[in-house]
């Protein structure tokens, strides 16, 4: 009798679990029949590292991560990306939900090599995993404000023959309006709504033109950026790459915490002057791994907190590398405030000489990329300048550390080391800008880290007007205004 309870109990419960399965894909957890189906089909075979796999634009986006093996088949390496997605809340919200459901998610989730999951393609591809298919990660993604005809002008570069198609998602932060929805309950934003678009572009296009909506006063924009391989219903995205636009539009930070790809930082590109980049020398940093992993929206942004540096690992001896970026689309004629975060780490305990530091300089006339030899200082630059001080705006080495904590550096700083620190001024014809890391070091062992950048315009910034000041008569004017409205409401 009791062997027979047990197995109607048995019956019973599976015959639960499969209601509450069938309750929980119709109820939108995955939020089926609503935003679709996204399908990713992974290729090939992985070439061994940390697969990371994110969804949602936000400052610092949800993701979760697997290790991957060289050889290793995409049927695999899907199936245990899916029960890592079943098993964590970083993707969906799976709280509460029994581990045999996860199970049966994890296994509808995986088919084959195609990833299939029921919401919207907001996905990115990260990590130093670079095999199964995934596309490289667009480049250099720069944001300007166009005060006349009041719109955006975003640019960036593609890697050749990469991409079906990009997607482009942007969000104006702005001031809590009355009546509004979908507001921002935590983070720098906390009290804020958002406006905001997405637009899917064509693979071959480097840029594109946001108008600024009527009812945006503040300009404080974030946009995201990211390639899809080869079509929109049936793709493999990219790596996620992100600019936050403040200042009324004239000031473009790196203050995401988005997981870095080969170990580069989104936006960055690596050079060497050794016959090959050595793609070991460079990695991400993290400085909260030991903060819980599910709780990435709740990390602090900022140049100085931001979760993830670029680490850059000592060259080959006799050589120098390092990384650059280039910011498109600027203003000719204008004169631009570079702020930067580095750090040389635990470089006070290396006895030989070693050197790292950050340049700026114009790009020529035709915008194209620098050389590794006018990286390194060894051939002039587009305005003639060369060696180790050109273009330079800081320097460390054995006589002047960071002592193992970041520090701000700024352009224009006299006091700051006594070398070339002036603000850059694009000459007339150019609106690109190139800025770059350099690292020098004759111990093997050495390393040091940097987190990015922020680009202000100083020229356009000068030319705004302040806010008028309130009159204290037309403060209380304003309050008393606000206590009427109150009463009426009541």
């Amino acid at each position: 009798m009791y062997v027979a309870m047990k197995s109607r109990l048995s019956l019973i419960n599976k015959i639960l679990l499969v209601v509450m399965f069938s309750l929980f894909c119709c109820c939108g957890y995955f939020q089926a029949g609503r935003v679709g189906t996204t399908k990713i089909p992974f290729k090939a075979t992985a070439t061994g590292g940390t697969l990371v796999f994110g969804h949602g634009r936000a400052r610092s986006p949800d993701f979760v991560s697997v290790n991957t093996f060289a050889g290793e088949s995409a049927e695999l390496v899907v199936s245990r990306l899916a029960t890592a997605i079943a098993h964590s809340n970083r993707i969906f919200d799976y709280s509460g939900t029994p581990l045999e459901v996860r199970d049966a998610i994890a296994a509808r989730t995986a088919l084959g090599n195609t990833l299939e999951l029921r919401a919207a393609p907001a996905f990115f591809v990260a990590g130093t995993e670079t095999g199964l298919g995934i596309p490289k990660p667009p480049l250099f993604l720069s944001c300007s404000y166009d005060k006349q005809a009041d719109e955006f002008q975003v640019k960036w570069n593609n890697p050749l023959g990469e991409y079906g198609y990009i997607d482009l998602r942007w969000h104006f932060n702005k001031v809590r309006a009355p009546g509004k929805y979908h507001d921002i309950d935590v983070g720098p934003y906390s009290g804020t709504v958002r406006e905001g678009g997405d637009r899917s572009i064509p693979a071959t296009a480097t840029s594109y033109t946001i108008k600024k909506p009527a009812n945006v006063k503040e300009l404080d924009l974030d946009l995201w950026l990211v390639g899809l391989h080869p079509m929109r219903d049936n793709t493999i995205p990219s790596a996620l790459t992100a600019i936050h636009v403040t200042g009324d539009g004239y000031c473009q930070e790196e203050i995401n915490g988005i997981p870095f790809f080969a170990g580069l930082a989104p936006n960055w590109a690596a050079w060497s002057m050794a016959p090959t980049v050595d793609k070991a020398a460079f990695e991400q940093g993290d400085k909260y791994d030991n903060l819980p992993a599910h709780m990435p929206a709740y990390y602090p942004t900022g140049l100085l907190t931001k979760p993830f540096y670029q680490v850059i690992k000592a060259p080959p001896q006799g050589f120098v590398h390092g990384v650059y970026r280039k910011f498109l689309g600027l203003t000719p004629g204008h004169t631009y405030r570079l702020t930067a975060c580095l750090t040389t780490l635990d470089m006070d305990s290396i006895e030989g000489p070693w050197s790292f530091s950050l340049h700026a300089a114009p790009a020529g006339q035709n915008g194209e990329d620098f050389t590794a030899q006018q990286l390194a200082g060894l051939a002039p630059l587009p305005d003639g300048r060369m060696g180790s001080e050109a273009g330079r705006i800081c320097c460390y080495n054995q006589n002047r550390t960071t002592e193992g904590s970041f520090a701000l550096v700024f352009s224009g700083d006299g006091a700051l080391d006594g070398t070339n620190d002036a603000h850059i001024t694009l000459p007339s014809g150019v609106d690109t800008l190139t800025v770059w890391a350099r690292f020098s070091c004759t111990d093997p062992t050495g390393k040091v880290g940097f987190s990015g950048v922020r680009l202000a315009d100083i020229t356009a910034l000068t030319e705004v007007k302040p806010p008028e000041k309130v009159t204290l008569e037309e403060f209380k004017k304003q309050a008393r205004l606000l206590k009427l409205i109150k009463k009426s409401s009541h």
